[in-house]
């Protein structure tokens, strides 16, 4: 089996994330220079990696440099050093500090006006699954220079994922992802919490978690061509009904004395589409009514 071409690599930030993909660059046979602003981090990080205290010199003579700061801000005043802007030019920059479509956007204009070959990138994972089945990074960008380099940046998540040239692609699916996340678990967490206000171990309710997450696929696939139609016709089950669960929902949380904010956020969604003449549809059709335009 032929070796993995040895790439000179530089990270910039040395923070839970920064650390461990430069070790994990290093293990998979790679020339690391890490860099942080508080050099003794940038020596901490180990794994056969080199820390540099000069910026410039940390990423002079380097093919690639992954960036991992805590936000984009503190990316833009790094990069405002001429100095630096002249180091990274003819270099690829994979940014991984976590953002926005907008703030990918500035990343690829600031990259294109000093010469710099430019990826967006988001990872999901946390830093311990770096390099592990666990992990995936999306990315965005010319297709040609995420090819170039998609084998090296293997080494810190097998499943590498390219979604689009848009810059802000990758910031976006994302967010979905993280949105759905971070909203399925509060509805988790609440549902236990409505559980134990009425004297029923919440354990009953998360034994029944194939039921909840099972419903939720298939309204999601359901939702998918939906949405691709934009017919959200159905006999399955009506928004009206949805509707009155909910309201079901917001009744057991007050009486319970335990927050509603959550269900009646939920439930004025719903209502929405409601008055918008939708209640024969199926439940995706709330998704025509979340548009600003």
């Amino acid at each position: 089996m032929p070796s993995i071409r040895s790439t000179k690599i530089a990270v910039i930030g040395s923070g839970l994330m920064g650390s461990a993909l430069a070790r994990a660059f290093a293990a998979a046979g790679h020339d690391v220079a890490v860099w942080n602003r508080t050099h003794s981090k940038a020596r901490a990080v180990g794994g056969g990696t080199v820390a540099f205290e000069d910026l410039g010199e940390a990423v002079s003579g380097r093919e690639l440099v992954v960036v991992s700061l805590s936000n984009y801000a503190a990316c833009a005043e790094l990069f405002s050093s001429q100095a630096v802007a002249s180091a990274l030019a003819g270099k690829t920059m994979v940014q991984l500090t976590s953002g926005s479509p907008a703030d990918a956007r500035s990343g690829l204009e600031w990259a294109r006006a000093h010469g710099v070959g430019y990826l967006d990138a988001a990872i999901l994972a946390y830093p311990a699954f770096v390099a592990t089945d666990y992990a995936t990074v999306f990315y965005a960008g010319s297709r040609s220079v995420f090819d170039r380099h998609s084998e090296t940046l293997q080494a810190i998540a097998k499943n590498s994922v390219y979604v689009d040239e848009k810059i802000g692609s990758a910031a976006t699916l994302d967010c979905a992802i993280l949105e759905a996340y971070y909203g399925g678990t509060l509805a988790v967490l609440h549902a236990a919490a409505m559980c134990k206000a009425e004297g029923l171990d919440p354990k009953a309710f998360f034994a029944q978690k194939n039921s909840f997450l099972g419903l939720i696929s298939v309204t999601a696939d359901a939702a998918q061509g939906m949405i691709e139609n934009n017919d959200f016709s159905g006999n399955q089950c009506s928004l009206n009904t949805h509707v009155a669960a909910i309201e079901h929902i917001v009744r057991l949380s007050s009486d319970a004395r335990i927050s509603a904010r959550f269900p009646q956020e939920l439930l004025e969604n719903y209502r929405r589409a409601l008055s918008a003449g939708l209640g024969d549809k199926e439940l995706p059709a709330v998704f025509s009514t979340l548009s600003n335009s």
